[in-house]
C-alpha cells in the first residue's frame, strides 16, 4: 500500500471548483478580456494575454451565468503557460473587499456548479 503525503496544504480559506466551460471576464484595469478558469469565493484564477502586475490591484467584471459582476482582486500568484506558439498568463487572485451582493452573486454560482445545475 502506497502512501501519499501532502507537503503543501491548501493554503485557501474557501474551496474553488474547476471551470469545465469559458466563463468570460473582462479586466477593466488593462481594458482586456479574460477566461476565468477556477472561482471560489475568495478569489479566481484567470488566463490573460498580458501579465497581470502584482503591484497593484486590479478591478474585473466577470459573467456568472444570467448576471454579470464587479470584483476588485490582487494577484496572489503567476505563472506563464505556454503552449507551442501561444503564450498565455496565468495569475492566481485574491478578492478584495468584495461587496455583499458580488459575493451572493458568486456563492450562488459556485453552489449551483457543484450541484450541476449550471451549464457553464
Amino acid at each position: 500500500m502506497t502512501k501519499t503525503f501532502d507537503w503543501m496544504p491548501d493554503r485557501r480559506r474557501t474551496p474553488r471548483v474547476d471551470l469545465l466551460a469559458e466563463v468570460e471576464g473582462h479586466l477593466i484595469t488593462l481594458d482586456e478580456r479574460v477566461q476565468v478558469r477556477q472561482l471560489s469565493l475568495g478569489g479566481m484564477t484567470v488566463e490573460t494575454t498580458a501579465p497581470l502586475s502584482p503591484r497593484v490591484d486590479h478591478d474585473f467584471r466577470i459573467s456568472l451565468g444570467h448576471r454579470a459582476v464587479s470584483l476588485h482582486a490582487r494577484v496572489v500568484h503567476a505563472r506563464v503557460a505556454v503552449d507551442g506558439d501561444t503564450v498565455t498568463y496565468v495569475a492566481g487572485l485574491q478578492f478584495v473587499d468584495p461587496t455583499p451582493l458580488a459575493l451572493e452573486v458568486v456563492r450562488s454560482f459556485v453552489d449551483s456548479i457543484r450541484a450541476g445545475e449550471v451549464d457553464e
